[in-house]
């Protein structure tokens, strides 16, 4: 596989392009956030065939809030949204490599945050949960986008991310029986 034209359909509902300019961060600067790496394209491949085309088609409209982010990407984030976040430990950058050639991420794969258009993400992360390979899910509430994630680890962990004290999240890992009790 070539690196592919971003307009290119990548499953069934989806182009490349939307993995790239889907975030607040992205509209407003407009940095380039074009992958690199092939390996970037087929995480994507992976992500929306195994996760999103399948929520698509049993949940409907799919709305990706921050999917792929390059160095620049980041840069913008840290700068203006999110100081707090770790590129090493965050599969958004997928298999990209720093200026040094090494994994930005070395959990490889990909992650996406979206919602589905009128339903609760509380319903649709416990489907991702029970139905498919996924690597890690953050989930905030259910009237918010979560982040889900492919990998070769497919670690299936959950991470609840509690509140928002001293300018960050509180995580807490849940066991997948307790996420599928949850109510929040």
């Amino acid at each position: 596989m070539d690196i592919p034209n971003l307009d290119e359909p990548c499953g069934q509902h989806f182009t490349y392009r939307d993995f790239i300019e889907c975030s607040d961060s992205w509209k407003r600067t407009q940095v380039d956030n074009t992958p690199q790496q092939r390996e970037t394209y087929l995480a994507i491949d992976q992500l929306v065939s195994e996760i999103l085309d399948p929520v698509k088609e049993i949940f409907g409209k799919v709305v990706l809030t921050y999917g792929f982010s390059s160095a620049a990407l980041v840069k913008e984030v840290k700068t203006n949204a999110y100081p707090n976040i770790t590129p090493s430990g965050d599969q958004h950058a997928s298999c990209e490599l720093n200026r040094n050639g090494k994994l930005i991420c070395d959990r490889k794969g990909l992650a996406v945050d979206f919602y589905v258009a009128g339903v609760s993400s509380l319903e649709v992360a416990k489907w991702i949960v029970q139905n498919t390979n996924f690597d890690r899910l953050y989930f905030y509430s259910a009237h918010r986008p979560f982040h889900v994630s492919i990998g070769p680890d497919d670690s299936k962990s959950i991470v609840f991310m509690d509140g928002y004290r001293g300018g960050r999240h509180q995580p807490k890992v849940m066991a997948l029986d307790k996420f599928l009790q949850s109510k929040f």
